[in-house]
């Protein structure tokens, strides 16, 4: 069986959860400061997967974990 995924994307202060192909699900997003949203993110078992820049210049971080 192979293993399943959950993933958000990170953008500025901005944590928005997505679920499986990147389609949001029903969770309640939070606003952050930039700092404590990563650190959230970490202590939460999240894993940086990729950081790009968006057509406003705007980087975007998407992050992954195992579905628990």
């Amino acid at each position: 069986m192979s293993q399943r995924f959950e993933h958000c994307r990170l953008i500025g202060n901005k944590i928005t959860y997505l679920g499986r192909d990147l389609i949001f699900e029903d969770k309640k997003d939070r606003t952050w400061t930039e700092s404590s949203a990563w650190d959230h993110l970490e202590k939460e078992g999240w894993e940086l997967v990729a950081v790009v820049t968006d057509k406003n210049g705007q980087q975007v971080a998407y992050f992954k974990r195992p579905v628990r």
